[in-house]
């Protein structure tokens, strides 16, 4: 074995070390940009490649935790989390006729742990783009084929070109392109719940907290960001369900008719129907992250649902978590890191995976008695039992 600089020759060739490892990261969503961002942080030059021809704006109001906010303070964005988004300051609960059932402050958990901040997807992304170098994006491209060799994974694109990298990372969301060449077709786990996101008028949120309305087997919240007002909603339904544009709007007039309270007046406003976004509520986890030199990140290996508002930042996690262990390994021993990734994040992933549906099933029960019981008990559950649920989240070593 002979060392110089950086790389080692060994019998079996070069060996690149940390931030001399060519590394191909696939999907500039929250959590490629995140990764990219932390890798060229410690002196990577990693590619980032999308498929969209250019950022736009896809995307609702998201939520970031303190645990992903510790790591926009490590990039240095935090102030423009902060100026952009808005912390909420509490969560209220009313029933589907719009009575109110219980309030909640998060000042204990802000206290400990720091604010919870809203914020449009399409802000937080050109928050993380600040921290990516424009070189190493690449739009409008995705990948045609990948073959794991010896030397590294021999990569073909959309617009012709190759390329050969030690380590490609799926960035690419819950319906991963790269998951399922690697991987195979893995199915996703339906919740039971589908529903609608759009966009409302937001001065029918005087608040800067939450606003849910339970009803059985249906909900409907109001999730307010600076200067915007969201609203998602779940009906209880089989997989496969069509959503015609054409007959959108009735639908959702017909779901949440007998829902009281702001929601006739936001059901009177409804706006063009191809602006609002439809999908099934799934979510998804494997048993193994990596395959060769291949691993995966964010959604495409633990989507979770989005009750929970986690979503975003166990992304961020994650691509911490990994940017880390890719820091001590090198293009041959990459499987340990791998491993060390995975090892450190699945037991919190799979905590708050089944917290989500957990939550899930006490929200959205279709039983008359069920939904009267779960209405007593937020009527009965305290600031305080609140407090130690976050507590529970948060409190966990990434």
């Amino acid at each position: 074995m002979k060392r110089t600089g950086n790389i080692t020759t060994y019998s079996n060739g070069r060996v690149r070390y940390g931030p001399d490892m060519k590394i191909l990261i696939v999907g500039a969503g929250i959590a490629g940009l995140t990764l990219c961002g932390l890798l060229e942080q410690r002196g990577f030059q990693p590619t980032l490649i999308e498929r969209a021809p250019e950022f736009g704006d896809v995307g609702y109001v998201i939520v970031v935790w303190p645990s992903g906010s510790r790591i926009l303070k490590g990039l240095g964005l935090y102030e423009l989390l902060e100026d952009r988004g808005c912390a909420f300051t509490d969560y209220k609960i009313s029933n589907y006729k719009g009575k109110f059932i219980n309030s909640y402050t998060i000042d204990p958990v802000v206290e400990k742990y720091g604010p919870i901040i809203s914020i449009y997807r399409p802000d937080l992304i050109d928050i993380l783009k600040k921290v990516v170098s424009e070189n190493s994006i690449r739009m409008d491209t995705t990948v045609v084929s990948l073959q794991d060799t010896k030397d590294g994974v021999e990569t073909v694109f959309s617009d012709g070109s190759k390329g050969t990298y030690d380590i490609v990372i799926g960035c690419d969301g819950i319906k991963s392109a790269i998951r399922k060449d690697v991987f195979g077709d893995m199915p996703l786990r339906y919740s039971g719940m589908s529903g609608w996101g759009f966009w409302v008028n937001p001065d029918l949120c005087s608040s800067e907290g939450i606003i849910e309305y339970w009803g059985k087997g249906k909900f409907l919240g109001m999730w307010p960001t600076r200067g915007r007002l969201a609203v998602f909603t779940s009906v209880k339904r089989k997989s496969g369900v069509q959503d015609s544009v054409d007959t959108r709007i009735e639908s959702i007039r017909k779901t949440f008719a007998e829902f009281g309270g702001v929601v006739p007046e936001i059901l009177h406003g409804l706006g063009d129907p191809r602006d609002i976004y439809y999908d099934e509520y799934n979510d998804f986890s494997m048993n193994s992250w990596s395959c060769g030199r291949v691993v995966l990140v964010g959604d495409s290996v633990h989507a979770i649902l989005p009750n929970a508002g986690a979503g975003v930042s166990m992304a961020m996690e994650s691509a911490a978590v990994l940017a880390e262990e890719l820091c001590r390994t090198d293009s041959v021993n990459f499987s340990h890191a791998f491993w060390q990734y995975e090892s450190r994040r699945k037991a919190r992933v799979n905590k708050v995976q089944n917290q989500s549906r957990i939550m899930g099933k006490f929200i959205y029960t279709e039983s008359g008695i069920l939904s009267s019981v779960r209405d007593y008990l937020v009527r009965v559950y305290s600031s305080r039992q609140l407090f130690r649920y976050w507590d529970s989240m948060l409190k966990d070593p990434l």
